[in-house]
Formats: structure tokens, sequence, C-alpha cells
């Protein structure tokens, strides 16, 4: 596993994400935008955006491929990996990724609309059973009975690895998230589709409770579109399902900034690029700061 040291770390490749890029690029800090995939899931949905001042009428894949290139081309490091956790050390942070770590001074996060834990069990028996990350975590479920709740098409990926390794996979299709690029799934994986009710044990996991149905499991993976912001870094404050910022986009975590849907209404691009453009601002004069102190 490789490892990465920037100077501003941004998690998200949507608007606000590759906005921060941009500006801390003009900064001239080096930057990672890590993302599991280089775009914005629902900019990329967009049949045309209409309301983005300077740009009439233009879709939303292409807008989103245009700001891919500009972050790319200002000299943005874009790394397609999913962030499975950030850790404060103090006068720099460290994060999980599933194919390396990453390490910077600041961090910057965009990954939309705040993702919570929401299924009864889950916050509870996380790190005891519960995991967001197949890649990651897989391994320790070699030859045990595993369970992935699927809210995106990227979770039938998960699964598909996890059937390689583990003794028994049940695929739940949590909602409905099947896209055209969606790979098969692999024969042997039980697919269902029901309403999860919880994730049940004492002191791990040892089942997961459908709608009309109780499987035994000794792992549960959760595969969302994001990890819930208060699992991704611990102490970071969340109000109203929104990270809370101030004006300079600043959090409650020193060197840690927000912009984009992750801050709150309304969920519009021209709001998500300006954010991104403080924070990336905001964090560019956090590291020079840090650097002055020393």
């Amino acid at each position: 596993m490789s490892s990465g040291e920037y100077d501003i770390m941004i998690i998200g490749a949507g608007p606000a994400g590759l906005s921060a890029a941009l500006n801390a690029r003009v900064r001239n800090k080096s930057v990672a935008v890590v993302s599991r995939k280089l775009t914005s899931p629902s900019l990329e949905k967009a049949p045309w955006v209409d309301n983005y001042l300077g740009v009439e009428r233009i879709s939303g894949s292409e807008l989103s491929a245009r700001f891919v290139d500009h972050a790319r081309t200002a000299g943005a490091e874009l790394i397609e990996s999913d962030i499975t956790g950030i850790f404060n050390l103090g006068d720099s942070f460290a994060a999980l990724g599933s194919d390396r770590d990453f390490s910077a001074k600041a961090v910057v996060i965009a990954t939309g609309s705040v993702q919570e834990a929401s299924i009864p069990g889950e916050s509870r028996l996380l790190g005891m059973g519960v995991s967001y990350c197949a890649t990651c975590d897989g391994p320790l479920y070699k030859g045990k009975r595993v369970v992935v709740l699927g809210y995106t098409a990227h979770a039938i990926e998960e699964a598909n690895f996890l059937a390689q390794i583990c003794s028994e996979v049940t695929y739940v299709a949590a909602r409905s998230a099947k896209a055209e690029d969606a790979p098969e799934i692999a024969e042997g994986i039980r697919v269902l589709k029901k309403r999860v009710l919880g994730i049940r044990g004492e002191n791990k996991v040892e089942e997961v409770e459908l709608d009309g149905e109780t499987i035994p499991a000794d792992g549960v993976f959760v595969v969302r579109d994001s990890i819930p912001v208060e699992r991704l870094l611990e102490g970071i404050d969340v109000a109203d399902g929104a990270i809370v910022v101030d004006r300079e986009m600043t959090t409650n975590v020193a060197g840690v900034f927000a912009a984009g849907d992750c801050t709150g209404r309304p969920y519009q691009v021209a709001k998500a690029v300006g954010e991104g453009l403080v924070a990336g601002l905001s964090a560019a004069r956090y590291v020079d700061r840090m650097a002055a102190k020393k």
C-alpha cells in the first residue's frame, strides 16, 4: 500500500470539492482530491443545468467533465479511492483509503449531502462487525458469513469481492440502485430485496433483521454513497443533517473545512462552487499559518 502526503486533502469530487482544489492550487498548495468516483452523482444525473451564471443550458455530465478537467489541468491530483476514516493527529491528518493511505495538513470535506447512520444497531456495532468498506475490512471475514446492505450500484462490486473470500454472502438490495454500468451479481451470492429493520448482536454482529427474515452474520457491510460524516471524522459538529461551518467554511475541528451540499441547502451547483472556493482559500491560509509557527 502506497502513501501520499499533501498540503490539502479534499474528500469528494463534485463541484465543491473541485472548486476547492482549483483555488488551493492557485495558492500553490499540493492537493489530492479523493473520491469513490471522479464525478458528482447528482450532477451527472441532471439532464440540464440552466441556472449557473454565464453558462446557458449545459448537461450535468458535460459540466461535471469540465470541472474535472479544470482541476486536473491546475495540478490537483485526482484519485479514485474510498475514504473510510479521517484521524486528527494534531498538526496533520491521516486518512484511510480503500487502496492507499493519505496524510495532509488540512482537509476539506465535500462529500455531498450528509449520510446518517440510520439503521438500528449500525452505530453501536461499528467496528464490531459493521463496516463501510469491503476492500479494507473484507479479509477479516475470510471464510465467514457476511451481509452486504446495498444502497448504491457500487454495492454489487463490494458483494462480488467478498464472495471470493467469504464462505457465504447475502446481498440485500436495500434500495433500487441498479445502474447500466453495474456488474452482474457473482454466482453463489444470495440476493434479497427486503427492508432492513436492524443489525443485531451484543458485543459483535450476530444477525441482520429484515422484513420477514433474520439472517445470521459475522459481518455487515453497509454501502452508501458516502460514509456517515460523524463516522468519517470523530468530533465534527453536525446539525439538522448538515456540517456546521462559519463564513470561512471552517468546522469546529481546526484544519478541517467543509463545502457544498454537506453544509446544507440550497443544493445548487453555484452554491457548491462558491463554498468550495472559500474552503480552498481558507485551507490554504491555514496551511500557511501552521508553517509560519514552525
